[in-house]
């Protein structure tokens, strides 16, 4: 793939590797590179190191290293770390310091105004409770990143699991605002996206960096200072000639303490536990809807068999990285599970598909990690005579989880779980199933928030 001369002007300039190393110092670092196949495509380590970015050279160097593969986009975590040497490290709760307050506001370009109302609102929301100096944005392409400094916040409260910390204040923020958020949201009448807004706080998730180039649209993601939301214009991201606000890392030490204590008096522990993806501010058909949390889509019709499709399906990603034949896996190994299950064996017992379920179809056997199964001669993998094919994996547990838009959210989160555990364990079916997939079978929204 050629390098995009314009990609790499934009990060060989200093403004922009000075900013983009300022957010992304402590962070762990993902690129994104123009999608193969309509697949996006992913860069998180180099050498077997988690990428991490702590001066501006290292972000020529990582230009250098990886612009041949057409890389766009630069992200960092929302967690910042005291290491980032080896994988290891980033499975570590202990060692995560800090984690960046987020809230993020999406939609459509025909809606600008309504993003920046919605801005407006969060920020008045915030001046309520003593945050003023301690906040920035990001334009993200279509929205808003609108994120708190964690340096405004005294030590002693990241001491106990900063995740929580972090997903209990934006919690508390977007539910003190939702009665005029709501109000907001009701007008939204694009056809192309709703406006929402959502924390989206959890254990790995990453954001777009300041004066990143967008993945899709030839923009940069400028910063924006609060006090001139209202002004913004999209031409303040043109590619070459873009605008954006120095002071975005200012702060007030101890200004967001009172947000914090207050965010921890109202936000009971086991609620955030149950939060997927924290308060999506969602509209309906006609762009109405109301605050809920992402772990109610089709509330009570998730399952253990649609959390067991969805596990095994990821787990089959990434250890051959072919979606559409994951899906065949997941809804395979759902279907066996549940046979098992009834017949009364445990997961010690249910080693291999017994002669009565094969069916007589089977074109040959294929080995998954440490366990054996059956593939049709059209590459799906079957059972009890029948294929079990992406479109039934659709049907039968994509639909379940409230929609694909809905489902990509809990694929994305079930992913980075699963890979918090050694490649070992993912591979071993007896494993897989006692230390990966038993810890959330009940409570699938465990995948965003637990080791």
């Amino acid at each position: 793939m050629r390098i995009d001369l314009a990609v790499l002007e934009h990060y060989l300039r200093d403004e922009v590797q000075r900013e983009v190393s300022k957010f992304c110092r402590g962070r762990w670092v993902a690129l994104e590179a123009r999608p193969i196949q309509g697949k996006r495509v992913f860069y998180r380590y180099f050498d077997g190191r988690p990428l991490r970015i702590d001066e501006p050279a290292d972000v020529k160097k990582m230009i250098n290293r990886f612009g041949e593969k057409g890389v766009r986009t630069i992200y960092g975590t929302l967690n910042i770390y005291g290491r980032i040497s080896s994988r290891e490290d980033l499975e570590k709760i202990e060692n995560v310091l800090k984690t960046t307050p987020s809230i993020d506001v999406d939609g459509s370009l025909e809606e600008i105004d309504l993003i920046i109302e919605s801005v407006r609102t969060v920020l008045n929301e915030l001046h309520r409770h003593g945050a003023d100096r301690s906040v920035y944005l990001v334009w993200s392409g279509r929205g808003v990143h609108l994120h708190l400094n964690e340096k405004a916040i005294n030590e002693r409260y990241w001491k106990h699991n900063p995740v929580r910390v972090a997903h209990s204040i934006v919690h508390y923020i977007l539910t003190e605002a939702k009665e005029e958020l709501l109000k907001v949201v009701a007008r939204s009448r694009s056809r192309e996206k709703k406006l929402k807004i959502e924390n989206i706080v959890d254990m790995q998730r990453v954001f777009t960096s300041p004066l990143s180039i967008h993945r899709e649209l030839d923009i940069v993601t400028v910063t924006i200072n609060p006090d001139e939301v209202e002004n913004f214009d999209i031409g303040w991201t043109r590619l070459g000639d873009f605008r954006y606000w120095r002071d975005w890392d200012q702060y007030v030490e101890g200004e967001l303490d009172h947000l914090v204590e207050k965010a921890l008096e109202n936000v009971k522990t086991d609620s955030i536990t149950r939060m997927i993806l924290g308060n999506n501010v969602g509209g309906g058909p006609a762009g109405g809807g109301s605050l809920k949390r992402l772990s109610a889509p089709g509330e009570g019709s998730i399952g253990r068999f649609q959390v067991m499709a969805l596990m095994q399906a990821a787990r089959y990603y990434l250890l051959r990285g072919d979606l559409e034949r994951a899906k065949s896996f997941g809804l395979n190994r759902a279907i066996f599970y549940a046979w098992a299950k009834k017949r009364g064996l445990t997961s010690r017992r249910a080693l291999a598909v017994p002669s009565s379920i094969r069916g007589e179809k089977m074109d040959k056997e294929e080995v998954i990690g440490d366990e054996v199964v059956y593939k049709s001669s059209r590459g799906w993998y079957m059972i009890g005579g029948q294929e079990q094919t992406p479109r039934d994996f659709d049907e039968q547990v994509v639909k379940r989880f409230g929609g694909r838009e809905r489902f990509e959210k809990y694929w994305e989160a079930a992913l980075r779980y699963i890979q918090r555990f050694p490649l070992d364990v993912v591979a071993s079916q007896k494993e897989f199933y006692e230390k990966i997939y038993l810890p959330v079978r009940d409570d699938i929204g465990k995948i965003f928030l637990e080791r």
